[in-house]
């Protein structure tokens, strides 16, 4: 049971760090982009808002597939036996569940760290 649960769950995280990954350029809007690209004289706290947030979706996506390598590097140096070539139910179910508490534990990290970066970043451009 513990093989396959190292398993999926390795699995699912890889998903879920591909998701915060992909959500970090995904949410930088056209308008966004062309802001970016443009050259001004003040600051705009939407960009700023945008590219906060997507500081923290690739600094949480990042975290998850790092820990997704350790765990199916645990899971490869743990000694093969016979019977864990098995793939046993509970063990999948109880990795799905895991998983979609990861996922919601990290967008919630991810929002905590688009606060707190948000915050100093208006801080730094309203004080210039």
């Amino acid at each position: 049971m513990l093989r396959t649960f190292i398993q999926v769950l390795s699995l699912t995280t890889v998903l879920i760090s591909s998701i915060f990954l992909i959500r970090g350029t995904i949410t930088l809007s056209k308008k966004d982009l062309a802001e970016l690209s443009t050259a001004r004289w003040n600051y705009n706290l939407d960009v700023a808002k945008n590219l906060c947030h997507q500081r923290a979706d690739y600094i949480v996506g990042s975290a998850l597939l790092l820990f997704s390598f350790f765990l199916q590097m645990g899971n490869m140096l743990w000694e093969i036996r016979l019977c864990d070539f098995a793939i046993n139910k509970i063990g999948v179910v109880l990795a799905l569940v895991v998983a979609g508490l990861i996922y919601l534990t990290a967008n919630v990290i991810s929002n905590k760290l688009y606060s707190n970066q948000y915050a100093q970043v208006e801080n730094i451009l309203r004080n210039q």
